[in-house]
């Protein structure tokens, strides 16, 4: 893997605060070839979310929010995994709004 790439997830790029864990756990679940962080955004948003935006090319893009930026996060994903791992974030996300 490229020199910029550990466990799955580039760390060139800068990540919103609190964002780093869940990509490391986002990075892990099978299917995940990369997560690569896109640009930051200026935002009026409050609290910490990701959620799926969409599907791309490669994979699937994100949107991380975290008091006041917004930043998208792109994932190189199979086209056959896609569902499983979009079902997996979800199954993520719901956990870290109970914790």
């Amino acid at each position: 893997m490229p020199r910029h790439f550990r466990k799955g997830l580039k760390r060139k790029h800068h990540f919103l605060k609190g964002l780093e864990r869940p990509l490391e756990m986002i990075a892990a679940i099978p299917g995940v070839k990369k997560v690569i962080p896109g640009r930051i955004y200026a935002s009026d948003s409050r609290g910490f979310e990701i959620k799926v935006s969409r599907e791309t090319l490669t994979g699937l893009k994100l949107i991380a929010k975290s008091d006041g930026s917004v930043q998208d996060v792109f994932l190189v994903v199979d086209r056959a995994e896609r569902e499983r791992v979009r079902e997996a974030i979800l199954k993520l996300v719901r956990e870290w709004e109970k914790g």
